[in-house]
């Protein structure tokens, strides 16, 4: 109220904010906006950012203070009511947000929606975890560099899932060996990042480096520690056969094979009857890979008594007549023979190669009394078999089959071709009736014996006396370096490795990919993803603002 026609005291610097109240405002607002950006994104700026919220803070003060009238009749009024209600409701929300993430932090529940399931264990991983025979102790050696700070996260990751389900048994730790170099010396640690697993029951050490940190090698270190007996498999030589050394990559040899069986945890060797004379003692497991010269007759009775006397083995044969002829004594030995001719499936197989065989999971034959439910084979894709030969009973055994009189031999297929496919003779695609043998046909089977079928074929089977078990696989050539990492491929070669082994522990536990899934649209897709965009969310959102504004006119 003026008074002898002078305006109140303070009345001039009151209007004089009001009128800058707008740019003080964006002034302030600005400068809190980037204060902010300087504390988050640039932790090194921080002493600058700190004056310039103080700045951001009295601008936004003095704005307010011109704008005071004007902002009390906003609060006070029906729409400021209304806006504290919004305000309080958007409040509520993050509320509920804040509590449901200090929930999800405090618990160690998961759930992985990915494909490949590549931030989860599988699960027999989390029954061996829970089956340690001993405490394991974890040290990880990181230098906190960004490479190091990733592995660390990784490793960090995988630990802490193992450390739920192992319980007390796992305990795990991180060191900078740079920052304590005396630990790293303690531990004999030359190089990092790298994570060490001791037990100190057995007193037995396993490391994981940078290139090796996965989920499979995490659990073969634990399980070397912990004392688990490591198998001994012999690949056998001197015939032909695939080579365990050859590395080359679209080469023959199976050296990328024996690499994933030493990354299950198992020594693989070489083995040369004709020098030692017999399967040596620590044998667990005998793989015979498509031999092309004959097997004399002294190795292969060594052989089948070996087997015979409660071994196992891993027969992979080829197309080649060598191999087959090679092969017909150890298959005979156990009631089997090869369907002569080679595989061609006209409904499974690769575009333009109907003699590369495509395996789909409905073809795999896994729930069986044998593997239990399909341990092998249950969690396989597709998988390719580039030229497969098909097994079925042969000789007084498939007589015995054919009239169901008892056998000593129980035979479990594994694999099967579609209806669609034959045994062909020759070099040709196209099946000829009466020459060729329609299927489907069995390009993998397991078979178990209780007695030799040359020497007991009318014994009957049983289950509780196992003296053989065998794999049988139709081709070598889907674990050679050139096909072992298509498909499914590894992961049935080393399943069936690791079922014979009965280590069920390590079926299925490989490496996860990170893969890059693209959105791939038809042209009738597309368009319909392009049109709902162009006009039918707009016309709905115009719709929507007709309805609200017919409601309030």
């Amino acid at each position: 109220m003026a008074v002898n026609g002078q305006p109140p005291p303070g009345s001039g610097v009151a209007e004089r904010l009001r009128g800058w109240s707008l740019l003080l405002a964006a002034l302030g607002g600005i400068g809190a906006l980037g204060g902010l950006l300087l504390v988050v994104w640039a932790p090194e700026l921080r002493p600058f950012a700190v004056p310039t919220l103080i700045a951001a803070g009295v601008l936004l003060a003095l704005a307010a203070a011109g704008s005071m009238g004007y902002l009390v009749g906003a609060v006070t009024g029906r729409r400021g009511r209304l806006s504290w209600v919004s305000l309080g409701s958007a409040a509520a929300a993050l509320a509920i947000v804040v509590v449901l993430n200090v929930i999800a932090s405090a618990t160690d529940a998961s759930w992985d929606f990915t494909a490949t399931r590549q931030f989860g264990i599988a699960p027999q991983t989390v029954q061996a975890l829970a089956a340690l025979p001993a405490d394991v102790d974890v040290t990880g050696f990181v230098v906190t560099d960004e490479d190091g700070l990733h592995y660390q996260g990784t490793a960090e990751g995988y630990l802490r899932q193992f450390a739920k389900h192992a319980g007390d048994r796992l305990s795990y730790r991180f060191v900078d060996p740079e920052l304590e170099p005396a630990t790293a010396r303690e531990f004999g640690v030359v190089s990092a990042p790298l994570l060490l697993f001791t037990a100190p029951a057995t007193g037995l050490r396993a490391s994981v480096g940078a290139g090796e940190l996965s989920e499979q090698q995490l659990l073969t270190a634990i399980l070397t520690v912990t004392g688990a007996q490591q198998h001994a498999i012999y690949f056998l030589t001197g015939h032909g056969e695939r080579s365990i050394t050859d590395l080359r990559s679209g080469g023959s040899g199976l050296g990328l094979a024996a690499a994933g069986l030493r990354a299950d945890g198992y020594r693989v060797e070489s083995l040369m009857l004709a020098d030692t004379g017999s399967v040596p003692d620590d044998a667990s497991l005998l793989v015979v890979a498509a031999p092309r010269q004959p097997i004399p007759d002294v190795e292969e009775q060594a052989i089948i008594r070996w087997l015979a006397d409660g071994g196992r083995a891993l027969f992979m044969l080829d197309t080649s007549s060598e191999t087959r002829g090679t092969m017909v004594g150890l298959l005979a030995a156990w009631g089997l023979e090869t369907v002569p001719g080679t595989l061609v499936d006209l409904e499974r197989s690769a575009a333009g190669d109907a003699r590369t065989l495509a395996v789909q999971r409905d073809q795999y034959l896994g729930q069986t009394s044998v593997t239990e439910g399909g341990a092998i084979v249950e969690p396989l894709g597709a998988t390719l078999f580039p030229g497969a030969i098909a097994f079925r009973p042969g000789g007084v055994v498939a007589a015995r089959i054919e009239r169901g009189d008892p056998v000593p031999v129980r035979f479990e297929p594994l694999v099967t071709t579609s209806g669609d496919s034959w045994a062909v003779e020759g070099m040709g695609e196209d099946p000829v009736a009466g020459r060729d043998i329609p299927g489907p046909h069995t390009a993998h089977l397991i078979a178990q014996a209780s007695a030799l079928a040359t020497d007991a074929p009318s014994q009957a089977f049983d289950p509780a006396s196992v003296r053989t078990t065998l794999a049988v696989l139709g081709d070598a050539d889907f674990a050679s370096n050139r096909h072992f990492g298509d498909v499914s491929n590894a992961d049935l070669f080393l399943n069936t490795v690791n079922w014979l082994l009965e280590d069920r522990s390590l079926i299925a536990v490989r490496p996860k990919q990170e893969v890059f899934r693209p959105l791939v649209l038809t042209v009738p897709e597309y368009n319909l993803v392009r049109y709902i965009s162009w006009f039918l969310l707009p016309a709905l959102i115009a719709a929507a603002g007709v309805v609200v504004w017919w409601r309030r006119r």
